[in-house]
């Protein structure tokens, strides 16, 4: 209709007369350097809800989509054990040939056996000369 030519002239919006298209206009997303038509495009791109991706926009930080999420304050901390140095208590784990929460648990549930086994198995690595 021609009031709805005005009302579309007066916005802007001249692209989308005619398209019978009605409601909001998809708005183009960037992240990390690729465009797409939409936030459902580049939820569909990175495996992840629209939602995040309007919640990532909203915060300012689109990059961060489709990546691994960090918690805050869960920073690794160093591991030392039988004069071994390691970056976390994982690396120091898979380092050591145990599976990535075997010094976490046997640390915190283990008994006696589990930490001789953890220390001999560091003894091991350290004997054979290997800095981790």
């Amino acid at each position: 209709t021609p009031e709805a030519i005005r009302s579309a002239a007066r916005k802007g919006r001249l692209d989308r007369v005619g398209t019978g298209r009605k409601g909001l206009a998809p708005m183009p997303v960037r992240i990390r350097g690729e465009v797409f038509t939409d936030a459902h495009a580049a939820a569909a791109r990175f495996g992840v809800t629209p939602q995040a991706v309007w919640r990532a926009l909203a915060d300012g930080d689109p990059d961060r989509i489709g990546r691994p999420q960090r918690r805050p304050g869960r920073a690794p901390k160093p591991f030392e054990i039988g004069g071994l140095r390691f970056a976390s208590q994982r690396k120091a784990s898979r380092a050591l040939g145990f599976s990535d929460d075997y010094l976490s648990h046997a640390l915190t549930r283990g008994g006696r056996a589990a930490r001789e086994r953890i220390l001999a198995a560091a003894m091991a690595l350290a004997a054979k000369g290997v800095t981790p």
